[in-house]
């Protein structure tokens, strides 16, 4: 019973772990230095090196030059914003299928700590040291950005990073709290929580409509929406919510020292071991609750016999599919629809989340229809389309080679052609992604009713888009693999690359669409002009995806399980 009582090891215990912590961030920058060195990697070398001296170039030199922006909008923001994001991450932990498991041992750790002496609570701590490194490496990014609107920047420091690392211990908290409650309780709460969220949606909606004129382009509508967000931020509810932040961000924001800076340093520090405190005493009620409920559970002779049979019942049921589509589909399918019915397991299984995850941006992408704007509402929903399939998708929709990781060498074992694993690996979230753009570009036809020409040309480009993006994400992961809860500095500078390259692929496609419209016009005859412009766009942007699905089975083909399996 001393594991779930929360009671507190001695400190060498805690100066051992922390010991555990050091040696870890020493390993773990020595494999980064020798993944920089790797002649696999230069690929990625490169691109980290160049993202690095673009954020300073644009830090030192560019933000440097610009006015001072309010300090105050930066203390509701380290405040109010947290609050925001907690609410965020209430209401994915309410709406998760899937156990809780932030505060959980990964496979390594259990190896290392699965079976000391060591009670949870120190556990805890070690998991929110082990956040230490990500989190000032947050912090120090952050800073390039705002210290030109601030007057002590090692404030400003402190300050983010209390910010920073309270948020992320919430977060845990939040979580560890979510698998005590019962179901009936998790229940009530996500339709609270879910209120709670539409309410403050409906707030910035309506806030962003009385300030913006009607009619106006929907750009200014886009822009009022980002203030709209900063002023719920800064409502007087959710400052009061926000009150474990205010002595950070006070912090952040001094312009002179004096007792009120020691006093916000003093709070904003010593909030750290409260909420690990509380983190701590939350983890042993959930760990109580969960073993209470396990023994309810076996005095009234349950047991999770019938879970389980309800799940092989379900797994049966892709097995009969695939039957049914194996009579119909030609012989050399026939791996590709095996793969396609493993996949649809996962489908069918988190259903919920998965269409819970499409219906806020299919709202987003049809909000410009209330515009005002008829000229600019089709572009506008087209182009919040191809943003939500190549940003919002392929998170949403990791049932492909990112879930399989744990499993490569079993994939790789299995006599499928190459392409066919491709194909099949790519299909039900690619089919998915077409669902939901069909269903949005369905409302936006009745509301706006653009030309025939208009919706085959989109139609064909950017179902070509979602091919391009997941067989794309598929192919850099199997270049480059990662855990799934990986974090740490090459998880973030990973993300920060593959935003900027889908924001340069957007780009740099819209480029060649305009030029390819004006060559056309300039060039060939008025009564052709159309169909050739047509034509052409569809043609390049499925020989693309073609290439792209080539690329991810030449990844595939080259994937190494000795080299290309990263350490746990």
């Amino acid at each position: 019973m001393n594991v779930i009582t929360g009671n507190w090891d001695r400190p060498a215990t805690h100066l051992n772990l922390a010991r555990l912590t050091a040696m870890r961030c020493r390993f773990r920058i020595r494999r980064t230095l020798h993944r920089i060195r790797s002649p696999r990697r230069v690929l990625a070398t490169a691109l980290a090196v160049a993202f690095f001296l673009l954020y300073l170039i644009n830090g030192v030199f560019i933000l440097s030059s610009r006015e001072q922006a309010d300090p105050e909008r930066l203390r509701l923001w380290l405040s109010g914003g947290m609050v925001l994001y907690a609410m965020y991450h209430c209401l994915r932990c309410v709406w998760s299928s899937r156990a809780a498991s932030d505060s959980e041992l990964t496979a390594a750790e259990a190896l290392w700590l699965g079976g000391a002496p060591v009670r949870r609570s120190s556990l805890a701590t070690y998991h929110v040291g082990s956040m230490v490194l990500p989190t000032l490496l947050k912090t120090l990014l952050l800073t390039v950005v705002l210290a030109m609107d601030v007057q002590y920047v090692p404030l400003l420091v402190i300050g983010i990073f209390c910010s920073l690392l309270l948020l992320e211990i919430i977060r845990l908290l939040i979580a560890r709290w979510s698998t005590g409650i019962s179901h009936q309780q998790k229940r009530r709460f996500r339709t609270a929580i879910t209120c709670i969220a539409a309410a403050a949606a409906v707030q910035v909606m309506t806030r962003m409509i009385v300030i913006t004129p009607f009619g106006s382009p929907t750009l200014i509508y886009l822009l009022n929406g980002f203030k709209a967000l900063g002023q719920l931020a800064a409502s007087e509810i959710i400052q009061w919510l926000a009150v474990p932040w205010i002595a950070a961000a006070n912090l952040a924001i001094e312009e002179s020292f004096g007792l009120s800076t020691l006093g916000n340093l003093f709070i904003a520090i010593g909030s750290l071991p409260v909420a690990i405190i509380t983190l701590v005493k939350v983890d042993a009620w959930s760990q109580q609750c969960l073993l209470q409920r396990e023994r309810q559970r076996l005095d009234r002779g349950q047991t999770n016999h019938d879970q389980n049979e309800r799940f092989d019942v379900n797994r049966t049921e892709p097995s009969r599919w695939r039957q049914t589509a194996a009579r119909f589909a030609p012989a050399w399918a026939s791996d590709t629809i095996a793969v396609i019915s493993r996949q649809w397991v996962s489908v069918v299984r988190y259903r919920s989340t998965i269409a819970f995850s499409f219906a806020v941006p299919t709202l987003l992408c049809l909000s410009p229809l209330l515009t005002g704007q008829a000229t600019e509402q089709w572009f506008f929903v087209v182009g919040g389309i191809a943003m939500c399939t190549m940003l919002l998708a392929p998170p949403a929709l990791r049932i492909d080679f990112r879930r399989d990781l744990k499993r490569m060498l079993l994939l790789r074992s299995l006599p499928v052609a190459p392409l066919s694993m491709v194909i099949g690996q790519l299909a039900l979230p690619v089919m998915i992604t077409w669902s939901y753009q069909w269903l949005t570009r369905l409302v936006a036809i009745i509301a706006i009713g653009p030309g025939w020409p208009q919706l085959l040309m989109w139609t064909g480009l950017l179902n070509a888009l979602a091919v391009i993006t997941f067989a794309a994400e598929n192919a850099i992961f199997l270049t480059y693999p990662h855990h799934e809860h990986a974090e740490g500095l090459a998880m973030m500078i990973r993300a920060k690359l593959s935003f900027l390259g889908k924001a340069t692929v957007i780009a740099v496609a819209l480029g060649l669409l305009v030029a390819w419209a004006i060559w056309c016009r300039a060039t060939l005859p008025a009564s052709i002009t159309m169909a050739a412009f047509v034509t052409g766009s569809l043609t390049a942007a499925w020989a693309t995806a073609i290439a792209t699905i080539l690329a991810a089975k030449s990844c595939w083909q080259r994937y190494d399980l000795c080299h290309d399996i990263p350490p746990a």
